[in-house]
């Protein structure tokens, strides 16, 4: 991991959550109870590569509360 990156994870809005390392997990809470993890990797400051797809982090804000999807650092 590199020490001096981080993703930082905002809601839809662009609020601020909370940040993870550059190569660290969340935990993805689906509404039938089940969870699952994602490895997070650092593109930008905007962007990062998550389960291995990459997203504009408000944009994967966006899906996950259409798909009705919480998630949060691991």
């Amino acid at each position: 991991m590199n020490g001096g990156r981080r993703i930082c994870f905002t809601d839809s809005k662009g609020k601020a959550l909370f940040s993870i390392p550059d190569g660290g997990i969340i935990r993805l809470f689906y509404g039938n109870g089940e969870d699952g993890f994602a490895l997070c990797r650092y593109l930008d400051e905007t962007h990062a590569r998550i389960d291995g797809v990459d997203y504009l982090i408000r944009e994967f804000a966006q899906r996950m509360e259409r798909n009705g999807i919480s998630y949060a650092a691991a």
